[in-house]
């Protein structure tokens, strides 16, 4: 039986999350420093984020753990997690990225054991309930860990004080 897809799929979870050097959530986080963990700007739209938006890193990294594990329960589990079940274990950087790092494996380990690439073609209940293919749910997962690597980036570059990207000369 194929494993070809399965195998392709695992490699770019894997590099989103820690593998790619430059985009992968997990070592954007991890140069994060410990002052720079709750930070939120001094500065946003209330009209847009409120009164008490989640800005910070922690914030971002509380979401994508967060998510990773509705999206465990909604491809390989019962699809019986609702947001409002979900408890992050702490605010506090060690404990907030081990439960990102659960998330992960849990999510590897679930596409790791399909026994074909015909299971990718099964559909699931996505987050939002609308059924997907578990091929297009790990993608989504894949591109969510991208897109908020670079919003971790971002924020750690403003807490910095950069004003733009370097350029050479």
């Amino acid at each position: 039986m194929p494993r070809i897809a399965i195998g392709t799929l695992a490699r770019g979870l894997d590099a989103a999350y820690r593998d790619d050097p430059f985009h992968a959530l997990r070592r954007n986080v991890e140069s994060v420093r410990p002052e720079e963990w709750d930070v939120r700007p001094s500065k946003w739209s209330e009209e847009v984020f409120g009164t008490d938006p989640e800005l910070s890193i922690c914030d971002i990294v509380t979401h994508v753990a967060g998510a990773k594990q509705m999206y465990v329960d909604r491809i390989f589990g019962d699809a019986s997690l609702e947001w409002g079940d979900m408890r992050a274990p702490g605010r506090d950087m060690e404990t907030m990225l081990a439960w990102l790092d659960e998330g992960h494996r849990a999510l590897a380990a679930g596409l790791a054991a399909l026994p074909d690439d015909s299971m990718l073609l099964e559909e699931r209940p996505a987050p939002w309930r609308r059924p997907l293919t578990v091929e297009q749910l790990i993608g989504i997962v894949t591109n969510h860990d991208v897109y908020h690597s670079g919003e971790v980036n971002r924020q750690r570059a403003l807490i910095r004080g950069a004003e733009g990207w370097e350029r050479g000369g």
